[in-house]
């Protein structure tokens, strides 16, 4: 018999295990799959698995948030951050040497260490680091950085929290001295350059600096025609020679700090013409796409080095399913990456409550942290978080759940209960509408498969029908107490893209719906709905549902 622990008895036990080994910084010890205790070869390691407490932004609601305030996280414990990157079974640790906000996270350097810092926190990163046998990368946001955009007006665009910055000499050459200067000092084995993007010039409504004009002269060999008579192909010639010139200034400061140093370039839009088929493309170690797809990672394959690695990345903002995702990046021999912004005055994220939930509870970065950490074990996403490790199951759920996107809204999340014959899912939705797949993940579909619809707090749903399809027949049973049902033909894909609403096409043309008698029950807290045997029949992989309000009524 398999079961899931209560969430209650899951936090006791761990956090009697943290207490016993005295952590209590809200961290959680796991297995480390790192044997050795020396900094590893960076080309020897397989798989790049990889991780960021992201410094750059000021807690709060990610649209339109702005850098984090200089000093914010100031008192970064290196010890307990190492010790976080370990617990999730990271290889890579990114951090930073200057964030966002223009100041280092290193003391005594060419920049300015953030205001207040106690710790030298990246020397010690990367210290405590390479005894547990990590890689630890560093971080430039190259086309922004306000500190430096305000003690030059005339070479900024003053827009901070976007690209605002031409690559003009005198930036180049700050640039060139930040990142010769935190090589040398800090020990890093690389750094990510982030934003190597030319200006929005939005402060100027479009209008050139005259400091980019001279640049636009000195690449271009002509004067700027203007605005106005700008042509694209010029724009586009320009701004490939300006970040070409850019990622020469900075592969050239890394390489003479230090030759062996890893340059890791993220691109957000890896088709960008400004980008494509670029020197930056061919010489960069490392290449990221940020926004997550493999299929784009797969369009510039042809672009890169021999020697340069591919890396996906999981975020909140990118919309990817790490479900789905993490597993095919394994496939195709592609690293792995995950940022999330810290939740505490510590600048971590505590762990128990993630690590310690099925993966179809949790969503947003909290999901990509599971399933990352999960994958970085060497686990599956069924792994369930026993004894202070990652454990899989005797026997897996019956099926997995996904479920669709709400954009920014609030998600809908899940939790599966199995045992040998029956078992239920929870969907936990806010909303009178809503779609999820269950995929079988055993030989078979259990005996007896609930629905539950449940609102929060103690409220059911507020739905008044279900649908219900396995790709050849449907169900639609009406929530509001008459259990009224008819089932037919239903031949339709089976996805989260396209919703049924009041059009279900229940039966193909010429066939008739039979009436049939669902099992639907208002619990107190959910509407509890049994899935027909005639879905089940045949033993389907995947079984659509979606759940709606009767818009007449």
């Amino acid at each position: 018999m398999q079961f899931y622990l209560t969430r209650k008895l899951t936090l006791l036990f761990a956090l009697t295990w943290i207490l016993s080994c005295g952590m209590l910084c809200g961290v959680v010890s796991a297995e480390s799959p790192n044997a050795t205790k020396t900094p590893p070869d960076a080309a020897k390691i397989k798989d790049i698995k990889a991780y960021c407490l992201d410094f750059n932004w000021q807690p709060g609601r990610s649209r339109g948030a702005p850098f984090a305030k200089p000093g914010l996280w100031c008192g970064a414990d290196p010890a307990k951050h190492v010790a976080w990157y370990k617990a999730i079974g990271a290889n890579v640790i990114q951090t930073f040497c200057v964030s966002t906000n223009g100041y280092a996270w290193y003391k005594n350097g060419f920049v300015p260490e953030q205001p207040g810092l106690v710790h030298d926190f990246l020397p010690e990163v990367v210290k405590l680091g390479h005894q547990e046998g990590m890689l630890v990368m560093g971080y430039f946001c190259i086309a922004s950085n306000p500190k430096w955009g305000a003690e030059h007006p005339d070479q900024s665009y003053g827009t901070p929290t976007t690209y605002h910055i031409p690559y003009t000499d005198d930036y180049l050459a700050y640039l060139s001295k930040s990142i010769e200067d935190a090589v040398r000092k800090t020990g890093i084995d690389g750094f990510m350059i982030d934003w190597v993007w030319m200006p929005r010039r939005k402060s100027t409504e479009g209008k050139w600096l005259e400091s980019e004009k001279a640049l636009y002269k000195q690449l271009m060999g002509e004067a700027f025609p203007g605005e106005d008579k700008l042509t694209s192909a010029q724009e586009t010639a320009y701004s490939r020679k300006s970040i070409d010139r850019c990622w020469k200034t900075i592969r050239t400061a890394a390489k003479k700090a230090n030759p062996k140093c890893i340059v890791w370039v993220t691109v957000n839009k890896m088709n960008h013409p400004h980008v494509l088929n670029s020197p930056m493309y061919k010489e960069a170690d490392w290449l990221m796409n940020e926004a997550g797809s493999i299929e784009h990672i797969k369009q510039v394959e042809e672009m890169v080095g021999e020697h340069t690695r591919m890396i996906t990345c999981m975020a909140r903002w990118n919309g990817q399913d790490a479900t789905e995702a993490v597993p095919a990046a394994l496939a195709a021999g592609v690293g792995l990456y995950g940022f999330t912004k810290p939740r505490g005055n510590d600048g971590l994220v505590k762990l128990n409550d993630i690590f310690s939930r099925q993966v179809c509870e949790l969503h947003g970065d909290s999901k990509n942290i599971a399933v990352l950490a999960r994958a970085y074990h060497g686990k599956s996403v069924d792994a369930l978080w026993t004894d202070g490790k990652f454990v899989e199951p005797k026997e897996p759920p019956p099926f997995r759940i996904r479920l669709k996107g709400r954009g920014r809204g609030f998600p809908d999340t899940a939790l599966i209960s199995y045992k040998e014959g029956p078992a239920s899912v929870t969907i936990r939705t806010p909303y009178s509408r809503g779609r999820a797949l269950l995929i079988r993940n055993g030989k078979t579909w259990p005996a007896k498969l609930t629905i539950r619809l449940h609102k929060g707090g103690d409220q059911p749903a507020t739905s008044t029908h279900i649908y219900m399809a396995n790709g050849l027949v449907g169900v639609q049973a009406s929530l509001d107490g008459s259990n009224k049902a008819s089932y037919g033909k239903m031949e339709d894909a089976l996805d989260l893209g396209r919703e049924w609403k009041d059009a279900f096409p229940l039966s193909a043309e010429g066939a008739k719906t039979t009436p049939l008698k669902v099992q639907v029950t208002r619990a107190k807290d959910a509407i509890e709905i049994v899935v027909p045997e005639q879905l089940k029949a045949g033993n389907p992989e995947v079984l659509a549902i979606e759940w709606g309000m009767d818009d007449k009524k």
